[in-house]
């Protein structure tokens, strides 16, 4: 059988974004944990432009959630090999007037000329860069050693099926059913068919249901060797299934899943570790551990904290976190 899907919201083998988009958004997530509590970060945004009334796009923007009165600071972000010269500076304040920010947040990876500095304190842009720390020179406070990232996993083992017997349903034995659909079997296929209403469903489809009516990774140890469990699914007689040698009526699925939890260790050699300040700006460390499996999506756990702070209490730990419904 070919590997199942865990989750509709996972797609394997999708492409990092580029170097220039993932700065960008590191500098949201910084300015999300750093902003006070009820305002919104998003990252990229589309302002409106009181000159000519068309949307402008800003590397990010910051506004509160609800408010009487609208405050809106726009982060605009560059990672160049060279110093960012006074020009773009002028850019920016050029936008920021165009569009109404009340603040334009310039970001960049390697600095600014003087020059450039001193304009962006005439024009009231601030100034932030972006660097990268090593593990001997981030606050003591995030020095964790490593993180472990749980994956669940899953593979198809097999499927049996039982034909339908009629109206007195008992529960078959795993074993003992009518044949088992062949190996190759392409999981995604829409092999069930309900005559009745002419709906079609998957493999796939069945375990999705299955997901969403019980736990099915409950019990399992990380790290440990996969379990195989078998689940039935009973049909009335109005579901066929297709086979090699054509549809049959359908009264059982037994789908049996090998299910394991992959543990991954993230060292803090391995993590991402920054410091974002300029100037007067006290600045932040933060610490970023993420996973780097293909199939885990934005799986990721951040520490930040000032750059001086003492306070454990103070160092503020993101991520983007399961939604409970």
């Amino acid at each position: 059988m070919r590997p199942i899907t865990r989750s509709q919201r996972l797609t394997y083998g999708s492409k990092p974004d580029a170097e220039w988009r993932q700065f960008e958004q590191l500098v949201a997530r910084i300015e999300a944990d750093a902003a006070p509590l009820g305002w919104i970060v998003r990252s990229p945004d589309r302002v409106t432009c009181e000159i000519t009334g068309r949307l402008r796009e800003v590397d990010a923007s910051i506004q509160p959630a609800a408010s009487d009165k609208p405050f809106l600071v726009t982060i605009e972000c560059r990672r160049r090999k060279k110093k960012e010269d006074v020009t773009w500076i002028e850019q920016l304040a050029s936008k920021k007037a165009a569009i109404g920010a009340d603040r334009t947040i310039a970001v960049s990876a390697v600095g600014f000329s003087s020059e450039a500095v001193t304009a962006a304190r005439f024009y009231g842009i601030d100034l932030r860069l972006l660097s990268v720390l090593t593990a001997a020179e981030i606050n003591a406070l995030l020095k964790i050693d490593f993180v472990w990232f749980t994956h669940k996993r899953c593979s198809l083992t097999r499927v049996g099926i039982r034909i339908f017997r009629g109206p007195d349903w008992t529960l078959p034995d795993p074993d003992t059913v009518d044949f088992y659909l062949p190996l190759d079997t392409d999981s995604h296929l829409p092999i069930f068919r309900n005559v009745d209403t002419n709906t079609t469903w998957s493999l796939n489809d069945l375990w999705h249901q299955l997901q969403e009516a019980t736990e099915v990774f409950s019990g399992l140890a990380k790290g440990e060797q996969p379990v195989v469990r078998t689940a039935d699914f009973p049909y009335p007689g109005n579901v066929t299934v297709q086979t090699p040698e054509g549809p049959k009526a359908l009264g059982d699925v037994l789908l049996s899943v090998a299910l394991w939890l992959e543990v991954e260790q993230v060292d803090l050699e391995d993590a991402k570790k920054v410091e974002y300040g300029f100037a007067n700006f006290a600045p932040l460390q933060r610490v970023e551990f993420s996973s780097g499996k293909p199939s885990s999506g934005d799986l990721r756990l951040s520490l930040q904290l000032q750059k001086s702070s003492t306070d454990p209490s103070k160092v503020q730990v993101s991520g983007p976190w399961p939604k409970k419904a």
